[in-house]
C-alpha cells in the first residue's frame, strides 16, 4: 500500500505541480541563503566603514593644527575645522546606519529558524 501511496503522491505532484509544503521549503532555502550571504558581505563592509571613521577622525585632529603649519587665513582654517568634523560625523552615520541594517538582518535570519 505505500508503494501505491508514493506512486500516486508523485503523479498529482507531477499533475498538480508542486504543493504548498514544496513551495514553502524552496522559499524558505531562498531566504535562508539570500540573508547569510547579505549578512556576510555586510560584515565584510563594516571593516572599511571603521577604516572610514578612524582617517576622518584622523584628517580632524590634523586640522586642529592645521596640518602643522602656521595659521595664514583663519577663514579657511574654520573652514578645514567644520568640512573635517562634517567628513566625521557622516563616517559615524553610515557605520550606525549600516550596523543597523546588519542586526536587522541578522534578527530576521534568526526568526526564520525559531
Amino acid at each position: 500500500m505505500s508503494k501505491l501511496n508514493s506512486f500516486v503522491k508523485q503523479f498529482v505532484a507531477l499533475v498538480e505541480g508542486d504543493d504548498s509544503g514544496v513551495k514553502a521549503q524552496k522559499a524558505f532555502r531562498s531566504a535562508d541563503s539570500a540573508l547569510k550571504v547579505q549578512i556576510a558581505s555586510q560584515k565584510g563592509d563594516v571593516i572599511k566603514l571603521e577604516d572610514d571613521v578612524e582617517n576622518a577622525i584622523e584628517v580632524l585632529n590634523k586640522a586642529k593644527v592645521n596640518n602643522g603649519r602656521t595659521i595664514s587665513d583663519r577663514d579657511q582654517y574654520v573652514s578645514q575645522l567644520v568640512n573635517a568634523k562634517n567628513t566625521v560625523t557622516l563616517a559615524e552615520k553610515a557605520l550606525k546606519d549600516h550596523n543597523s541594517k546588519l542586526t536587522f538582518l541578522e534578527e530576521i535570519l534568526a526568526g526564520l529558524s525559531a
